[in-house]
């Protein structure tokens, strides 16, 4: 108890504003952000100023997400962040499309917490993400799983089993299965159909490609199976992602 009182009260003396701050622009490569009940943003560091193309946090304060992104990828994120603060659960290790632009070939894991008061009243919510990308994935850090994962991104439009995967990882199903998710909050499958799903979008946005053959470049072998996966994870048809995101 008296240790926990003596970090409470250098804590109380602290500028977290500065101290805080400052350490977190020495994170190139993660993105940090806190919002309040609204979705409004308190901070920002550098990495994530520069996914909204925001020139400084102060620019950032008091604006949301429909702020910088489009409507359908604005309301995912508030309704993850209102998700967290309404059942005071985090989520951590999580898998979603790279928030830089629709479409584009990044994934990011990203955690979330929610943000109490010294009440203990939620009043807000703090996450951080970082870049998957299949050239610069950490193998060091996550081992075999890495190059799996490198795999996927590579070959996602192979007709791949998720037994050919735990090959190049050089582990059983079952141990593959279980390290996976541990390690990204989701199963191997559900990550491809994510990669896929994000090379759809670019199909969609940048070729005048039918449906069913963005469906196939994309590693889709069954139309309806791949309206039904884009559906669930962009909130729309191939459709009218197409007519939202269609660059001219």
């Amino acid at each position: 108890m008296e240790k926990r009182l003596f970090q409470q009260n250098f804590l109380k003396r602290m500028d977290w504003s500065g101290t805080f701050g400052q350490i977190l622009d020495l994170l190139p490569d993660v993105a940090f952000f806190m919002k309040d009940l609204e979705g409004r943003f308190v901070m920002n560091n550098r990495r994530a100023c520069e996914y909204c193309r925001a020139a400084s946090e102060e620019e950032t304060l008091g604006k949301t997400d429909f702020d910088y992104w489009s409507e359908d990828r604005a309301r995912s994120y508030f309704e993850g962040d209102r998700q967290v603060m309404e059942t005071g659960q985090p989520i951590f290790n999580a898998v979603s499309s790279a928030p830089e632009e629709a479409g584009s070939d990044r994934l990011i894991i990203y955690s979330k917490v929610p943000v109490r008061d010294h009440g203990g009243r939620i009043i807000g919510i703090a996450g951080i993400h970082r870049e998957i990308e299949a050239k610069r994935f950490a193998v060091a850090s996550y081992g075999r799983i890495g190059e799996a994962v490198q795999f996927m991104h590579r070959q996602f439009a192979e007709d791949l089993k998720t037994c050919d995967l735990a090959g190049v990882a050089g582990l059983s199903l079952s141990q593959f299965n279980r390290r996976f998710r541990a390690l990204f909050r989701t199963t191997p499958r559900e990550y491809l159909l994510r990669v896929r799903v994000n090379a759809a979008c670019r199909s969609l946005e940048t070729t005048g490609w039918t449906v069913a053959r963005v469906a196939l470049e994309a590693g889709f072998f069954d139309h309806s199976h791949f309206t039904r996966t884009f559906r669930r994870m962009m909130g729309m048809t191939p459709a009218r992602y197409r007519k939202l995101h269609t660059r001219t």
